[in-house]
């Protein structure tokens, strides 16, 4: 038991060391990303957006840099020309003289009677000693790694719940979703459902994409409007926000104590929502300032049921509003 805890507190240390080179490098990473953001303010969203998809990258390679890499076994063979082969030893004949008697071998200790012969453990002082504050410290960090993990698991069985009560969208919407999907370059569209509830419009899936539009919001909305939502949605579809919000989400998973982790996190979901924003606006054929009115009101009714936005993200998603979950 010992000789784990021994293993566990080196496997601690190490961890340690990784993590405080990581501090320091991401900070250097993203204090730098940051002032390249602001120099390129003017630019489009587009290009800010994957300078904080790189960043989110290296974050995530980052670790790996400072560890050991051990060479493969033919690499660390010696050298034949340095191979130090010791003297033979001359061989010993009777003729020589005696040999020298060999030592009698030591007798086992005497036990006393009625003493335990297998080794003692330690004792649960010793034990809880033998941890050190580095261990309980990667201890934290994992059981807070495996929290989040389920929580992003329960997420998406709430999201699967949803679309198990999700119709197919037909009509007049099914065939608007086909001509926005052609109007923006997609090859396939996404399958269209509707669901029932309070919920804001996003898209799901990453091999299968769906738009999932809830019948409550698109209820209220304009075909101008529907138009502008459903070419944002159909947006994220196109530049593959699906997969690529992933190496941001995993980055806050595992370094979840780094603020500005969070914050590269934070300006990569807005700098990717501008660049929708931008693509939606080109395709729609409508002024910024009415397409500013139909985020507005999608936002006031995607604010209220936060747990959907949560879910969206966890099976890689895009949403309306520029918040977390989107």
């Amino acid at each position: 038991m010992l000789t784990i805890l021994q293993t566990l507190n080196g496997w601690a240390e190490g961890w340690l060391k990784v993590m405080g080179a990581f501090l320091w490098q991401s900070a250097l990473l993203v204090a730098v990303a940051g002032l390249v953001a602001w120099w390129l303010r003017r630019a489009s969203p587009v290009v800010r957006y994957w300078l904080w998809q790189i960043v989110a990258i290296k974050l995530l390679l980052m670790p790996f840099w400072s560890l050991a890499v051990p060479l493969p076994a033919w690499a660390r063979r010696t050298p034949p020309s340095q191979t130090i082969t010791p003297p033979e030893s001359p061989p010993t004949d009777l003729a020589d003289g005696p040999r020298r008697p060999l030592l009698p071998r030591p007798l086992p200790a005497p036990q006393r009677e009625g003493a335990d012969a297998s080794p003692q453990g330690p004792s649960p002082g010793e034990f809880w000693a033998a941890i050190s504050w580095q261990a309980w410290l990667l201890s934290a960090w994992l059981a807070v790694v495996v929290w989040q993990i389920i929580r992003v698991l329960r997420q998406r069985a709430w999201l699967a719940r949803l679309l198990w009560q999700a119709v197919a969208a037909e009509g007049e919407l099914a065939q608007l979703v086909v001509e926005l999907a052609a109007c923006v370059g997609l090859r396939r569209p996404p399958a269209a459902v509707c669901v029932g509830g309070d919920c804001p419009l996003f898209v799901c899936g990453l091999w299968r994409p769906r738009l999932v539009m809830p019948s409550a919001l698109m209820s209220t909305l304009g075909p101008a409007e529907r138009r502008q939502v459903i070419l944002h949605e159909l947006a994220h579809v196109k530049r593959r926000d699906l997969l690529w919000g992933w190496t941001a989400e995993i980055a806050q998973i595992v370094y979840f104590f780094h603020p500005l982790v969070w914050w590269a996190g934070y300006r990569l979901r807005l700098e990717r929502e501008l660049a929708c924003d931008q693509l939606a606006m080109a395709r729609s054929g409508h002024p910024p300032a009415d397409y500013a009115q139909t985020l507005v009101q999608v936002v006031s009714h995607a604010s209220r049921p936060a747990g959907v936005r949560a879910a969206a993200i966890s099976s890689g998603t895009g949403g309306q509003a520029p918040a977390k979950g989107d």
